[in-house]
């Protein structure tokens, strides 16, 4: 993540449970269901990843490719949700409180 985006913070894999709710049991196929561009065969798994909370809670996955190292990434479209969406405005909130 540009570090001048200040919107932005790091997530952890519970807080991203919390934020898809019943959902996340689909997490394992999103891991598995990334492009990279390096590959000839370009679907990938993304392995090694940070997660990311956006300003517009949505969920921002940054690793690198399982078969050449690449990095790719992977969105999680979790502002549609407005469960969802108040989960992960009240993640926010505490995560920016313990940093002040």
């Amino acid at each position: 993540m540009k570090k001048e985006d200040l919107n932005t913070i790091e997530i952890t894999l519970e807080d991203i449970g919390l934020i898809m709710g019943d959902r996340f049991s689909f997490f394992p196929e999103i891991l598995d269901s990334c492009f990279c561009a390096n590959c000839e065969k370009h679907q990938t798994s993304i392995t090694n990843y940070k997660a990311y909370l956006n300003n517009l809670q949505d969920i921002t996955l940054e690793g690198h490719c399982v078969k050449c190292g690449h990095p790719v990434g992977r969105n999680i479209e979790t502002g549609e949700n407005k469960e969802s969406v108040e989960t992960a405005k009240h993640i926010r909130h505490i995560k920016k409180s313990k940093f002040r």
